[in-house]
């Protein structure tokens, strides 16, 4: 596994292949480099719903490894190290990144900015209301 400081300091502000990737096969990536974790290939259509990526997400075999971590007071995230963020924004119906404890922040990539590494609170002010932590079974 490569350092996680040097991994992500190569990482945010670049910019993500789009035409070729998503958010689900960076959060792999940031999985496998990280923490030592494959997440299988998910083909996802151009033109998902929100409705898509929650029933997906739900039927999914992989979905079985993961269990939903419910937050604190005010937001407080008490998910662990790794753990899988699903996201869902007004403009866009889902989103995936990943929670990073150590820095308190959770890394995502999107078409715009690239790979960012934010708060909570920041994801929350930007407009993604519904933020919800899935940590592996193991």
């Amino acid at each position: 596994m490569t350092a996680r400081s040097e991994f992500l300091s190569a990482l945010i502000g670049e910019s993500w292949a789009w035409a070729d990737h998503n958010c689900w096969q960076f959060a792999a990536a940031v999985q496998r480099q990280l923490f030592d974790r494959v997440l299988p290939d998910v083909v996802v259509p151009s033109d998902f719903s929100r409705r898509w990526v929650v029933e997906e997400f739900d039927a999914h075999p992989e979905r079985a490894r993961w269990r939903e971590v419910a937050q604190g007071p005010g937001g407080l995230v008490l998910a662990g190290d790794g753990a899988l963020v699903l996201m869902a924004h007004v403009k866009f119906p889902a989103h995936i990144g990943v929670w990073l404890q150590t820095e308190q922040r959770i890394i995502h990539c999107d078409a715009k900015t690239g790979v960012a590494c934010e708060t909570a609170l920041a994801l929350r002010q930007m407009g993604w209301k519904q933020l919800t932590f899935f940590e592996p079974n193991d």
